[in-house]
Parts: structure tokens; sequence; C-alpha cells
């Protein structure tokens, strides 16, 4: 029943002392591609390994809120006790382990991670973080899922995609608390900033203000984080810019073509730059490939 309403697990009964019957009910909802899963059980132990990964339709993020009773939950390096009103979520690609030790109620939100890019990087996820529940984002998150629960099933259909785009934005900014609490340190915020920065380099928009945004952080703490090596984010952008237009040159592409792709204004731009750091023109970089 686990496996069919909410992602397939490995269960096992917990037999308590002394022996009684279990029992479990489960309520599944969908709210367009969301799905909202109440759930009572006796205490009961269960996995998520690769076989259990390999047969989850779809990739998800998990919120988990306890309601009553208490559960234990494990991902990655992370163990949560949970109590009631505590909220944890969890990643439905990676091993996950959990346990209840009494009667539980539970209520789930299971979100698409395709949904969650609908959000961007204030979507991003932290395997087996809890969600400070003293936090106004999450509290509010909370009291909306309790509101949504209670009207979900008299809701018209013109009102479902509101509240399906409320639930995602209510999720991300909690999850930003997580993120904005993680990113206080310079170094952190550092190597939160070179990874986003990687992966978002042939954006043209990309910047500080937009770097600064992704994460949660204002951009003078960005700065900030950058000051210790002398070198400011917008030269850490331009060099890396430089290192994937010099791997593209040896691929043989055109000074032109790299220029253009890599965002410079113009050729003559961008071959200044590129001799500037690396001590040669990019012309010659093509020429060597060439004679070689």
């Amino acid at each position: 029943m686990l496996s069919a309403t909410h992602l397939p697990w490995s269960v096992t009964e917990l037999s308590p002392d002394p022996p009684s019957c279990f029992s479990a009910s489960v309520r599944r909802r969908h709210l367009a591609d969301l799905v909202l899963v109440e759930c009572t059980c006796s205490p009961n132990a269960g996995v998520r390994r690769r076989h259990e990964i390999a047969a989850t339709d779809g990739e998800y993020l998990v919120m988990l809120m306890t309601l009553s009773g208490h559960e234990m939950v494990s991902q990655g390096d992370n163990l949560a006790q949970l109590s009631p009103g505590s909220v944890v979520v969890w990643d439905s690609e990676r091993p996950a382990e959990f346990m209840v030790q009494d009667t539980l109620v539970k209520r789930s939100l299971l979100v698409p991670k395709s949904a969650l890019a609908e959000v961007g990087q204030r979507g991003a996820l932290r395997t087996g973080a809890v969600l400070d529940i003293s936090a106004p984002a999450v509290t509010l998150l909370s009291r909306y899922l309790d509101s949504l629960s209670s009207t979900l099933d008299a809701l018209p259909l013109g009102a479902l995609p509101a509240a399906r785009n409320a639930t995602i934005e209510l999720l991300a900014a909690a999850l930003q608390d997580i993120r904005s609490a993680e990113l206080c340190s310079g170094p952190a915020t550092r190597s939160a900033a070179e990874n986003f920065i990687d992966h978002r380099l042939s954006d043209e928009a990309l910047a500080p203000a937009v770097v600064a945004r992704a994460l949660g952080v204002s951009t003078r703490s960005l700065h900030r984080a950058f000051e210790d090596s002398g070198e400011s984010v917008s030269s850490f952008i331009r060099t890396r810019r430089l290192v994937r237009a010099r791997d593209d040159l040896l691929a043989g592409h055109t000074v032109s073509q790299v220029a253009r792709r890599w965002h410079f204004t113009d050729p003559s731009h961008f071959s200044r730059s590129f001799k500037r750091h690396f001590g040669i023109n990019p012309s010659d970089l093509t020429t060597a490939e060439c004679a070689i």
C-alpha cells in the first residue's frame, strides 16, 4: 500500500510489545502533477535501495510532515528524528530509510523535480534536510497544506492550477530558508556560487546579481565571499568562460564562433582577453592545433 500511494519502498512491520494487530490507512489526492498523501500507520520500518529507486517512475522531492507520533528518517549523512510538527525533505533518487516508532499520522507532498525547476535554484534540495518549523516560510507552508488538505476536494477545476503553483512557490520559499542558513559562511557561499556559475556559463545574462539571487544571498555577501582570493565574481565568470573558450578552440572551432558562444563583445575583445589570460593569441592556438 505504501509503495502504491507514495513511492516504492521495502517495508517491514515492527511488532509492538505486547503484540497487537497492525493497521494503516492512506488517503492520496492529486493536485495536477503534485500528490498529497496522508497516512496513519502502526510501527514499521522501510528502506529504499537500488531496486526500489529503479522501480520509481519519475524523479521527486518529497516533503514529509509529522502530524502526530514519531518517526526517524535518514538519507545521506542526515538523520532526522521527527516529532509532531517536524518537517523533512528527501530525494527520490537517493537511498533512504525510515522507522516509525509508534502510531504515526503524517502528510507527504510529492513534487516532481521538473516542477521545482520552474522556480530555478530556489527549489534546490539538500538531501535529507530538516526544515526549521519556526521559520516563517515553513510555518506558512505548513498552514497552507492544512488548509489545502481540508479544501482540495471542493476546489473547482479552475482553481487547481493556482493552488498547484502556490504550493510550489511556498515549498521553494521554505527550501530557500535552508540554503540561506547554509550559505551564511564565505567558503560555502563561494563554493555554491562557483557551482552555479559553471552550470550557467552559457547564459548571456549571467552576472553577480543573478548568482546572488539564485543563492538567496545579497550581492554584497557574494562579493565578500570572493574577496579572500583577490578575484571578483565577474572576473571569475570571465576566467571560466575563457577556459571553456580555450577548450573549444582546441576542438577546432574558429575564433569568431568561440567569441560569440561565450558572449564576448566581438572577436577583437575576445582575443585581447584571451592573450591577457593565457599569454598567447587564440589564433596562435588554432594555428598550432592545425599544425599538429
